[in-house]
């Protein structure tokens, strides 16, 4: 089209390089995510142009966002690992949420679609056994998609850009915790009275529902990753 035959081909090969580097970087953090890539893996560029069939270039270039973000770390002769889940890490995440979830969720409140809530609800509720691990990471799922849909109608961008970073790096905390049953089971049913306390159009309510299971949350995950609760920050 008239734009293609407007740029010079070194904007071309610069356009094409973003592209490469910005599917690698979804390709490598997804596979940190997903546990493909575990805490401390060392990450080979060598093998990872061979998989996605690329240049150094990009696969640098991704890494490089990555590290910014925490995800992976460089060290000089050594190459490119993945950072570990620590103590400070950890504590870290649940500052951040403590100080930007209780507000924007309440914020949520008349903003959220009601069917939406409705259906979620709905879905929290049915307690089906657990009788395999797919059955509590489906209801944990469940968890995801209420904190991140309530994290999409926030009006600022800059603590939506923050959340999101937050939630990627709760997935690899979930990776390393075992939560049983009975856990679950408590904060699925604090994920209904929040629902319940939005439907109701209650923000006051709404906000120290969500502090309360921040922390509930955070108490938690200290305790499957068997850290002392001395070391919390309140």
């Amino acid at each position: 089209d008239k734009y293609q035959n407007n740029i010079s081909a070194a904007e071309r090969r610069e356009l094409t390089v973003v592209a490469k580097s910005l599917s690698a970087y979804n390709y490598i953090k997804e596979r940190i995510l997903v546990g493909d890539f575990p805490p401390k893996a060392d990450i080979s560029e060598k093998r990872l142009q061979e998989e996605l069939g690329i240049s150094r270039t990009p696969i640098h270039e991704a890494l490089k966002r990555l590290e910014d973000e925490r995800f992976v770390e460089t060290y000089s002769r050594k190459g490119t690992f993945v950072t570990d889940v620590t103590m400070e890490v950890v504590r870290d995440l649940y500052e951040t949420r403590l100080l930007i979830e209780p507000s924007i969720t309440r914020d949520a409140v008349g903003l959220l679609p009601r069917e939406w809530m409705e259906d979620l609800r709905r879905r929290l509720m049915e307690e089906r056994p657990f009788q395999e691990r797919k059955d509590i990471h489906a209801v944990m799922a469940l968890d995801t998609e209420l904190h991140t849909t309530v994290a999409s109608y926030c009006t600022n961008a800059f603590l939506r850009d923050s959340l999101r970073l937050v939630y990627e790096h709760d997935r690899r905390i979930r990776l390393k915790t075992e939560r049983n049953p009975a856990q679950v089971r408590f904060s699925q049913r604090e994920h209904v009275t929040m629902l319940e306390a939005m439907l109701a159009g209650d923000k006051e309510r709404t906000e120290q529902l969500a502090r309360s299971h921040v922390i509930h949350s955070r108490d938690l995950t200290y305790e499957s990753l068997g850290f002392l609760k001395s070391d919390l920050l309140t």
